[in-house]
């Protein structure tokens, strides 16, 4: 793999190199490699490629739903970094399911197990992680508690003058390939408040069909004559999941 050197960053196919971003940085390989289309579909040889096209494909398409349900959380996160972490979590789920042939392997069977339920929960989608020594989750209520919330313990971002915290849930529906984004109201924190209990609970329809995944969505919010902007910056914002 090679940087392009220009002014004007190239995308395409000329003479047999490929041009293509990268992380964000323009760079250049041999295209190629020995396989064509033809060959992965009906050679014997290329069966373990097929397969892991095939879940691979899955994947991405769990994930993309997933993460669109969430986009009045994350709004236009255009960020590969986090495409790329979303997509080996969905994986490393994926290949949780010890039932499934390889090639036939599913998310959703992933999550049937322990392996894949511990995958999913605790991550982050970016870099502000809220410390939850004193939260907890209960999924019969689809309730999230802090006991004790002190927001003089945060540090936060320059401007800030409270902290937002509201709780979602993601009911996936993978038979049907649909997923909807359950909320709770949204609680406002002061910024130099005492430290107090905090209960945050989404109801969700009793016909609400799917695998539950509940996330605590936080941000840092600035009032400017009662009117609450919030932060969009990776370190102003945060999204864990808390529960599946």
């Amino acid at each position: 793999m090679a940087k392009q050197v220009g002014i004007i960053p190239l995308v395409g196919t000329i003479d047999g190199v490929n041009f293509y971003m990268r992380k964000g940085k323009p760079v250049a390989r041999k295209a190629g490699g020995g396989f064509t289309g033809k060959a992965i579909k009906n050679s014997t040889n290329m069966e373990r490629v097929r397969e892991n096209n095939s879940e691979f494909g899955h994947c991405s398409r769990v994930k993309k739903l997933f993460k669109d349900s969430l986009f009045p959380f994350l709004g236009k996160q255009r960020n590969e970094e986090l495409q790329g972490r979303l997509m080996q979590l969905f994986i490393g789920i994926k290949n949780a399911d010890l039932v499934s042939k390889r090639g036939q392997r599913q998310v959703g069977l992933g999550l049937q197990h322990a392996d894949g339920k511990s995958l999913l929960t605790g991550f982050c989608f970016t870099s502000f992680n809220l410390p939850t020594e004193n939260g907890f989750y209960d999924a019969t209520t689809t309730t999230y508690t802090f006991t004790e919330f002190a927001p003089k313990s945060l540090k936060f971002v320059t401007g800030a003058t409270h902290l937002e915290l509201q709780l979602g849930v993601v009911v996936l529906d993978l038979e049907a390939m649909k997923a909807t984004l359950f909320s709770s109201d949204a609680v406002r924190v002061l910024k130099n408040g005492a430290p107090q209990a905090i209960s945050l609970t989404t109801a969700i329809p009793n016909d609400a069909s799917g695998y539950k995944i509940t996330v605590l969505h936080y941000r840092y919010l600035q009032d400017v004559n009662g009117a609450f902007y919030g932060f969009h910056e990776q370190k102003g914002f945060g999204l864990m999941v808390v529960g599946v």
